[in-house]
């Protein structure tokens, strides 16, 4: 880990170019998707996080989303340990993992600067259809196995590639497949848009004043925690 030190101005230019970065992300996944639940309703959130998994910006969008995005790209990085490489995308909506129902997908991909691995972008979006027992969200069902298909943190895509073998079986488990397709292909621009964005920052100040600056916002963040909680 670096040991470079970041002044508060650097500091405070990161903290800002990442809650920036990710408002791009949101565009990008709301201008870019096929279904108007995410598009008008908005429902959806993104992130971006540093390369261990933890939050650092975040947009506007469903609250309980963003709560459990950095426990979906904890699982990545403990399911794929180093295999993680650049274009990779993982998906996954098994409700036990990440805390909402099975209509909720979590694409996540990591962040590459000059071939290392620099952080993570993730998006969460609400498909409209995961091959349940009735169309849509299936209201009678007593049992999460009616509720559609699960899957934990799968690669999905190779160097922004989908694998065939995967898209085939995500098309056959809907009723609307070009939505389906559509809606993922948004997650995925979202997450290209964080790292080119993120890419722009680091070739300005450099991976290791980059990282000083986040040790300084997650050392902030914990003062003022244990500030609020002492109060």
């Amino acid at each position: 880990m670096s040991q470079m030190k970041a002044d508060p101005i650097t500091t405070e230019v990161v903290r800002n170019f990442v809650i920036s970065c990710a408002e791009d992300m949101n565009a990008a996944l709301w201008r870019s998707a096929y279904s108007p639940v995410i598009y008008e309703g908005r429902d959806s959130a993104v992130a971006i996080l540093d390369h261990e998994g933890e939050m650092l910006g975040q947009s506007t969008g469903v609250p309980l989303f963003v709560g459990a995005i950095d426990a979906c790209v904890h699982l990545v990085l403990e399911k794929y340990g180093d295999d993680i490489g650049p274009g990779d995308i993982f998906l996954m909506n098994d409700s036990y993992l990440q805390g909402t129902h099975l209509m909720d997908f979590t694409a996540v991909g990591p962040l590459f600067h000059d071939g290392k691995l620099v952080g993570f972008g993730a998006a969460r979006a609400h498909w409209s259809d995961v091959g349940a027992m009735d169309p849509g969200v299936p209201m009678a069902s007593s049992s999460i196995f009616q509720e559609g298909w699960r899957l934990g943190p799968t690669r999905v895509c190779k160097n922004y590639e989908e694998l065939p073998d995967w898209i085939d079986l995500i098309q056959r488990n809907t009723r609307m497949k070009a939505a389906i397709l559509g809606d993922f292909r948004a997650q995925i621009s979202a997450i290209r848009t964080g790292e080119r964005r993120l890419g722009q920052l680091l070739d300005r100040i450099g991976q290791d004043s980059y990282r000083a600056s986040c040790l300084n916002i997650f050392e902030q963040a914990r003062a003022l925690d244990r500030a609020a909680i002492g109060a």
